[in-house]
């Protein structure tokens, strides 16, 4: 697949330390280099302990700049709902959003001193916004893989099954397991399938 700058897709994913949008980037890094599509990432770290923001932005096909132009997000993609509606900004009405439903509540609200919002009150306001908004829970599908450590990679799947980002099932599963370790390939898998498969139950039912 041979891309021109304006067929540029930009993937925008948020969330917290911890949760593993970084391998998420690296996965999909691994699948444009396996069929030769020009890929740009440009991340940027909170602090490193659980709980610091972090943001990767992911160009793939001919573009000059790591960064989303105006009106130019593709997919925005929610690993914490929070992080999600921060970024409702960077949404167009072109744009596809999945949403991770499992909040990580910062110390301001663990220790009682805040509030956080009802995260159904967060999807529907960041309804309001793009063209699409899809959510799961990422907890719920790494559980029934197998493995809590697999969120991420449920989260993968999810924003696949979107018909957004230019590969197919066969070349993310490659992907995939190119980039974790081999004991982790079966649980990644089934991760990737399930996170996959919901958000196509989903779209079929709307």
């Amino acid at each position: 697949m041979t891309f021109k700058n304006r067929d540029a897709v930009t993937i925008h994913i948020v969330g917290v330390g911890g949760q593993g949008a970084l391998t998420v980037s690296k996965i999909i890094g691994n699948a444009a280099l396996a069929k030769d599509m020009p890929i740009v990432i440009s991340e940027i770290h909170g602090m490193a302990q659980r709980g610091g923001v972090v943001q990767t932005t992911i160009r793939l096909g001919e573009t000059s700049s790591p960064l989303p132009f105006s009106s130019d997000l593709s997919i925005l993609v929610g690993f914490e709902p929070m992080e999600a509606y921060r970024a409702r900004d960077k949404i167009t009405k072109d744009t596809v959003v999945v949403i991770n439903t499992d909040p990580i509540r910062p110390v301001s609200v663990s220790s009682g001193g805040m509030t956080y919002p009802d995260v159904i009150e967060i999807i529907s306001e960041i309804s309001k916004f793009g063209k699409a908004v899809y959510s799961i829970s990422a907890i719920d599908i790494a559980r029934q893989a197998g493995d809590l450590r697999t969120t991420n990679v449920a989260m993968l799947g999810a924003m696949s099954a979107c018909n957004v980002i230019p590969f197919t099932d066969e070349e993310l599963l490659e992907a995939v397991r190119s980039s974790v370790p081999e004991k982790f390939i079966d649980v990644n898998v089934r991760s990737l399938s399930l996170g996959r498969d919901a958000v196509r139950e989903k779209a079929c039912r709307e």
